[in-house]
């Protein structure tokens, strides 16, 4: 014998079955769904798909990118008194005033403070200053014409 809750689920599990298999024994080839094509009047209104953005034409490159006059560096400008260095935080004092790494000098940043003197990058260009008693020996004297 067989009790309710049995009987309940036997009952639910044919009715399933009979629902689903007419619905899964169509033939799926031969039914083709055919959908309208669809075209947007607006009448008196806006197209919404329809961009009204004005578009700017690309002006030529030269005339985007201005030109840039780079200032030539000039090293007698620049004196260095001391250098305090292999510390935490290596500092000169160029022009009597302390400078550490980072700062700028007359329009060249420090990148860097040693015993041979600073480092400076003046608009892109890496520019050796000597420390007092160091100067260039041999190739850099004669790329910087001798002077320091």
């Amino acid at each position: 014998m067989m009790n309710k809750a049995g009987g309940y689920i036997l009952f639910m599990f044919i009715l399933s079955v009979t629902l689903v298999l007419p619905v899964c024994a169509v033939d799926a080839d031969k039914v083709i769904i055919e959908r309208p094509v669809m075209e947007y009047k607006s009448g008196r209104f806006r197209d919404p798909f329809k961009t009204y953005l004005i578009k700017e034409e690309p002006k030529p490159v030269e005339e985007q990118i201005p030109e840039v006059v780079k200032p030539e560096f000039e090293s007698n400008k620049l004196t260095i008194q001391g250098i305090i260095w292999g510390v935490e935080r290596p500092q000169a004092i160029i022009n009597n005033r302390v400078c550490t790494i980072g700062d700028t000098v007359e329009g060249a940043q420090i990148l860097s403070i040693d015993k041979k003197g600073v480092t400076l990058n003046f608009y892109g260009e890496i520019v050796n200053l000597y420390s007092p008693g160091q100067g260039p020996t041999g190739k850099e004297a004669k790329k910087q014409g001798g002077s320091r």
